[in-house]
């Protein structure tokens, strides 16, 4: 994920106001994946258990703090709101989709992404 520094402050500005998370998905470039990457060190994931510790890894190496939730090994999330590689979305109060980014990582607008949150967490 690019731009870790700038989600974590929008965390950090936002996290008293809408809770955040962070759900880690299956690994877009799995080393042993269709598109590996050179950069990326993650095998696919086999369990849980591995996806757990590829989170955790991702989010340590990436110093973000938003907390971690996990998709399950259908991935149930992924599939329902067509997040692979990466995307954002915020659902507002009433459990709607409030605002739905485009994939990523070229497709991300975190511009877009904290002018939303900024106008739901003002209306309070």
């Amino acid at each position: 994920m690019r731009q870790t520094g700038r989600l974590q402050k929008m965390y950090e500005t936002y996290g008293e106001k809408a809770d955040f998370w962070w759900i880690y998905i299956q690994e877009a470039h799995a080393t042993d994946g269709r598109r590996p990457s050179k950069k990326v060190k993650i095998a696919l994931h086999k369990t849980l258990e591995d996806r757990k510790k590829a989170a955790a890894g991702c989010s340590e190496a990436s110093r973000l703090k938003v907390p971690v939730l996990l998709d399950d090994m259908q991935d149930t999330v992924s599939n329902a709101y067509s997040a692979r590689p990466e995307r954002f979305f915020i659902l507002g109060a009433d459990g709607k989709v409030a605002y739905s980014g485009a994939r990523g990582p070229r497709g991300i607008n975190l511009d877009a992404l904290e002018k939303r949150l900024s106008e739901l967490t003002t209306k309070e």
